[in-house]
């Protein structure tokens, strides 16, 4: 098992739009000083400032303020100046059919309900905050690549990079844009790219991660990058590409971004929303079509019932215990999905009983009781997804998935995203990914989402 430990970065989110919020992660990034040893002891964090980069001493530095920001934007944080800050597990999972909102924000309802303009509030700073680790992550590659190329920090930057990429490329439109800064502090504003388009780049990270990985001997970060690329060509439709690049990775390989209590910002926000909160709830059949993760009764999704109502005193708070402490550490990149990704190619290329032997191997090693074999590729694609959305329940992957399910395996929308009555009143919205933030408008590139397409 690998654990990667984010230090926290402080400071107040920029005003100024994405734009701004990429030029300060790239350029003053508070953090942690380096020593590994004295992670959980230290209680003040060293500055990097922009004028002590030119040396390589500060280059772990910036690797861990890049994994504190990978943390706020992937599973959050519990930040009680605002009463927490969610990450894109929680608002991707309530977005699709993993969780369902109890509590009374018009924002996140709206997330729910699958209704989302570019103005949410809630989604302009989930955006902001992907955006301003994906160019830390950039900014730190490029810092490597002048004062120390072809090590395993390198390697470890330019996997999560494109990790950040894969997760655009999963839960937004077409029309995401990366921008860079120069040596002379100067915005560079990216163009609106496909969604093919990201996940392509991500390819091209994580294949530059593997050779130095490869070449340092680092097994771990080599792993990392490998379930990375896998999962970049599956959202490519190169099944067996995908399942070349993930063969050789050990089924109990784990990369976790870890949580911890030396301030709020460093909490496991999924623990927070859930326990701290009561704002989100582990959903069942939302919208009459989606998985019944509360009352499947399978261990890869234990849930606490609560008994109880949730924040807005109506809806019945269900929690997941994956995350049962504000310490819980967040997977990013498991061996497990390697062998997920094995099945699907298998399926993919007509050979159903392969598929059928890699799920069982999983479960027979976690101790569930063997699936039978649905025969019929529309049943074995479904007990597929589902293997899938259990296996990584809670970990981003979930919402991509969906959109898979319809552009790759035609299934009809409705049949997909929760649809009709939503509980809270109305309906749900058309909605099948999400808008880029209309803050990306300070970019003169940038008009709006190129397309809404799955």
């Amino acid at each position: 098992m690998t654990r990667y430990i984010p230090r926290p970065s402080a400071g107040g989110r920029p005003a100024t739009g994405v734009a701004r919020a990429m030029v300060m992660a790239g350029l003053a990034i508070v953090m942690l000083a380096c020593d590994t040893s004295r992670v959980l002891d230290v209680d003040d964090p060293d500055v990097v400032r922009p004028g002590n980069l030119k040396d390589k001493s500060a280059l772990p530095a910036l690797r861990n303020g890049v994994l504190g920001s990978l943390q706020v934007a992937y599973s959050g944080g519990a930040d009680q100046s605002n009463g927490g800050h969610e990450g894109l597990i929680q608002l991707g999972g309530l977005f699709a059919d993993e969780l369902i909102n109890a509590e009374t924000f018009t924002d996140r309802i709206n997330v729910d309900r699958r209704n989302v303009l570019a103005s949410n509030g809630s989604m302009v700073s989930l955006y902001l905050d992907l955006s301003r680790a994906r160019a830390a992550a950039a900014n730190t590659v490029a810092k490597y690549e002048q004062l120390d190329p072809g090590t395993d920090g390198q390697a470890e930057m330019l996997a999560v990079e494109g990790m950040l990429e894969v997760l655009f490329g999963e839960h937004y439109c077409s029309g995401v844009v990366f921008s860079t800064i120069d040596e002379n502090e100067e915005i560079i504003y990216g163009e609106p790219l496909t969604r093919d388009q990201v996940f392509t780049t991500a390819v091209e990270h994580f294949d530059a991660a593997i050779a130095i990985a490869v070449a340092t001997g680092n097994a771990e970060l080599e792993n990392l990058a490998r379930v990375g690329k896998g999962r970049a060509l599956v959202n490519l439709a190169q099944y067996a590409n995908a399942a070349s690049a993930v063969s050789g990775v050990p089924t109990d390989f784990v990369y976790e971004i870890e949580a911890s209590n030396n301030s709020d910002r460093q909490r496991n926000g999924i623990w927070h929303y859930a326990f701290n909160n009561g704002a989100f709830s582990v959903a069942d059949v939302e919208g009459g079509v989606g998985l019944p993760f509360a009352s499947a009764n399978d261990p890869r999704v234990p849930i606490l019932d609560t008994g109880g109502p949730g924040f807005d005193n109506t809806t019945p708070l269900i929690v997941s215990m994956l995350y049962p402490s504000s310490t819980t550490p967040t997977p990013l990149a498991t061996g497990v999905e390697a062998r997920l990704i094995e099945a699907e190619a298998a399926l993919r290329a007509g050979n159903g009983g392969g598929m059928m032997s890699i799920l069982n191997a999983l479960r027979s090693d976690a101790g569930i009781t063997p699936a039978a074999d649905p025969v019929s590729q529309a049943g074995r694609e479904d007990l597929l997804f589902q293997e899938r959305a259990y296996w990584m329940y809670l970990t981003a992957h979930r919402l991509g998935d969906m959109r898979r399910l319809v552009r790759q395996y035609g299934r009809p929308i409705n049949s997909v995203y929760p649809n009709g009555e939503y509980f809270k009143g109305g309906d749900y919205g058309t909605d099948v990914n999400l808008p880029v933030s209309a803050d990306e408008r300070n970019n003169p590139n940038f008009q709006a989402c190129l397309d809404r397409d799955p």
